[in-house]
């Protein structure tokens, strides 16, 4: 028996869904490229007591990459009884920001 005529192609056809699940996968920019993936078979013949009939189960299945994390920073103040959380996108509240200076140095001239 060749394995596309399992189950008259069903498991051809697990396998073939499984796979677009990995190449879409791979192709998604959020996981690491070079993460390997992985595809499972499992066919499972449970015989009769006659040894002349057997049940089979195949399950297919996949390990795709995980999607990569990400990292920021963020600044807590203490605010009355709360805490004031503000992600940090380049300069912390309180500062200068010595470019904006600079450019408008630059457009006097």
């Amino acid at each position: 028996m060749k394995l596309g005529e399992f189950g008259n192609g069903g498991l051809q056809e697990l396998f073939d869904h499984e796979f677009d699940k990995v190449l879409k996968n791979i192709q998604d920019p959020n996981t690491d490229p070079k993460a390997a993936r992985k595809i499972t078979m499992q066919i499972t013949i449970k015989p009769d007591e006659s040894r002349m009939v057997g049940q089979v189960d195949i399950k297919v299945n996949h390990a795709a990459a995980p999607i990569k994390g990400l990292a920021t920073s963020i600044l807590m103040e203490k605010s009355g009884a709360g805490i004031k959380v503000q992600e940090l996108g380049g300069q912390v509240p309180g500062q200068i920001d010595m470019n904006k200076i600079v450019n408008m140095e630059g457009a006097r001239k």
